[in-house]
């Protein structure tokens, strides 16, 4: 069964970013405008909450959620360029979408971590598209940390938008933070023909997680929970339930010993609760890692961890010659510094050229910290001005 699992992630990770979409090319179907000022920033001249076909992680049709902000600035003759700003990890129930964000939610910070980056981008210049992702917001389950289906609500949301709109120009940059992160890193890998008519210029990733599936293969037997534990098993749901999603392998085996009663039942929590009330004691916050498996629970580990491994991001390869640039904070519990620092090494020992950058920060808020947001800006605009990268 792991084997086949394997080879059913196999083509997940591979098969389906770039393949003709389920109906047609993506498109936005449905628009609102927004007036509610946690989601419409300052810097943008108008918001709006767009609904785009796309392609689920399974190769269904399906329609995703986002907003698209747009710059005061008049469009020059190439039109406007695109940016994608990717979110990091808010949970994965319609709830948490950051397009829905309000004052007083107890989510704001991590569906509002890159604010500052996106308003710098405004203020340069760039339109701003900000997807909530495969099952945020939109029909299905979130296939959360499936490379492919983040990859997929990149550009399909990148090529809707710039469809929709004839001042948006065919220039375009990714970036994201945490989860989001990982959706710009598994999209700018993509070949230039899943991009359509778009040209990607540049990908930053910030706190980009990795080797998870040695974190999860760590952990699993681990009879303590509670504390900075919490986090790492409210995670774990996330993974088994974004496994889930992209694998009918992994979720046979979930429901069929894999996970204990508890968890079990627990897992329901996945589609109404988000990231911050998953770790709480009443969720999967109140148990410790090996209390998450069942009888079948070294099985299911295994295969959850080739899920996971599959979809890590130091397994991808970059066209030559995309500038990347990479930031990591020096007290990250979750993307280790130690870690994204290996990353970038593996990434240059490819042949990429990569800029990285540290900072005196935590997992949240790095994309915050004082300067980031202007050198983050600052950084894409001069990729902008480079000679063209050949896509």
């Amino acid at each position: 069964m792991i084997r086949a699992a394997a080879g059913l992630v196999a083509a997940v990770v591979v098969g389906l970013v770039g393949a003709p979409p389920a109906y047609g090319a993506p498109r936005v179907v449905e628009r609102t405008t927004v007036t509610n000022t946690v989601v419409a920033l300052p810097a943008a001249a108008s918001t709006t909450l767009i609904r785009y076909r796309s392609t689920s992680v399974r190769g269904r049709p399906t329609t995703m959620t986002g907003t698209l902000l747009l710059p005061r600035s008049a469009p020059p003759t190439s039109g406007w360029p695109l940016a994608v700003w990717s979110h990091m990890t808010v949970g994965a129930a319609d709830a948490c979408a950051p397009s829905l964000a309000r004052r007083g939610d107890p989510e704001l910070a991590h569906m509002t971590s890159g604010d500052a980056i996106v308003q710098g981008l405004l203020r340069a210049g760039f339109a701003v598209v900000r997807p909530d992702f495969d099952g945020i917001g939109g029909p299905g389950p979130h296939p959360y940390l499936i490379g492919s289906s983040l990859a997929t609500s990149v550009i399909d949301a990148a090529r809707a938008v710039a469809a929709s709109d004839r001042r948006i120009g065919r220039d375009v940059v990714v970036a994201g933070h945490s989860e989001g992160a990982v959706a710009s890193l598994f999209a700018a890998a993509q070949p230039a023909s899943a991009w359509g008519r778009l040209r990607l210029k540049a990908v930053v990733a910030v706190t980009p997680p990795t080797e998870m599936g040695t974190i999860v293969d760590t952990i699993a037997e681990s009879p303590v929970g509670g504390g900075p534990i919490a986090d790492l098993t409210g995670l774990a749901a996330l993974l088994i339930s974004g496994a889930s999603a992209a694998d009918p392998a992994v979720a046979r085996l979930a429901s069929d010993g894999g996970l204990s009663r508890r968890a079990s039942q627990l897992m329901r929590q996945v589609e109404t609760r988000c990231y911050g009330r998953l770790t709480a004691r009443d969720s999967f916050g109140g148990l410790a890692p090996s209390q998450m498996l069942g009888p079948r629970g070294e099985r299911f580990k295994h295969a959850l961890v080739r899920v996971v491994a599959a979809n890590d991001v130091a397994t991808l390869r970059f066209p030559r010659g995309l500038p990347i640039r990479i930031d990591a904070g020096y007290v990250d519990g979750v993307a280790p510094y130690p870690l994204v620092s290996k990353l970038v090494d593996v990434y240059r020992s490819h042949g990429s050229h990569v800029d990285f950058a540290g900072h005196l920060a935590g997992h949240t808020p790095v994309p915050t910290t004082p300067g980031t947001p202007a050198a983050i800006v600052g950084w894409l605009l001069q990729r902008m001005r480079d000679r063209p990268h050949g896509r």
